[in-house]
């Protein structure tokens, strides 16, 4: 990610367009619109592996992919990362694009995968590693990303120095996590992303229906998982989300 670059933003005014911001822009060249969180049940409930669920999603659109599994040990998230690795690979392939590669939590995997020569990010919950312990380890280069829900989290990430993007939700009911709470609605969120005062997205039961309500609401992003992991088709999928998010037809 090169300074003095701009990254693709949610315009309240219209379709997507470039935001012009400092020119340490930590996004620089990334498509923010869309963001794929993966669930692995969910991608083989649809028969397919998780690899190929975001080479199609990223064809479809998608500009950033979190590797999502609570399930499995380090070992095998090792390895199911690397798989993620190869499909963005191949579904940008020949293009200019840079879709990031995020891993939940992982601290472990991600600095062994940033050893071995890879471009990996991280994004942490509340009770998971610490913002601070995550840049200590993995150093300056790696987005780190905080899911956040009030004034005191928002206060914590922006005083940290080192959070360079909040996921604020769930903006509407979802099974997708057991323990999560009810969805705070399209206008709670858009109050919420502009106290934040930092890069934000939006996750929690978003749906191509859906997304148009939560455009011009200051969010770089919105955040999917079974909108795209459970579709049918998850490349037709991804470019009806961003169609309806960004209110264009890409």
């Amino acid at each position: 990610m090169t300074a003095g670059s701009r990254h693709i933003a949610d315009n309240p005014n219209g379709a997507a367009v470039t935001d012009g911001a400092a020119a340490t822009d930590r996004f620089a060249g990334i498509d923010t619109r869309l963001y794929l969180v993966t669930d692995s049940a969910q991608c083989e409930a649809a028969g397919r592996s998780v690899a190929e669920t975001v080479q199609a999603a990223v064809a479809g659109g998608v500009g950033i992919v979190q590797v999502r599994d609570k399930d499995i040990d380090d070992a095998s998230f090792y390895s199911l990362t690397r798989q993620v690795i190869a499909a963005v690979d191949a579904a940008t392939r020949g293009t200019d694009r840079t879709v990031p590669v995020v891993l939940n939590d992982r601290v472990e995997v991600a600095l062994r995968l940033i050893d071995e020569g890879e471009n990996v990010h991280i994004h942490v919950g509340q009770t998971d590693t610490t913002v601070a312990e995550v840049r200590a380890v993995l150093g300056a280069e790696p987005l780190i990303g905080l899911s956040a829900a009030n004034s005191d989290e928002f206060a914590a990430a922006r005083d940290s120095g080192v959070v360079d993007l909040v996921g604020i939700g769930p903006v509407y009911d979802t099974s997708t996590k057991a323990d999560a709470p009810d969805g705070i609605g399209p206008d709670r969120l858009g109050e919420l992303a502009a106290e934040a005062g930092l890069p934000a997205v939006a996750i929690g039961g978003i749906t191509a229906d859906r997304a148009p309500d939560l455009h011009g609401r200051g969010l770089i992003g919105i955040c999917v998982v079974s909108a795209i992991c459970l579709a049918d088709d998850p490349k037709s999928a991804a470019e009806e989300l961003l169609a309806a998010f960004t209110g264009s037809d890409q």
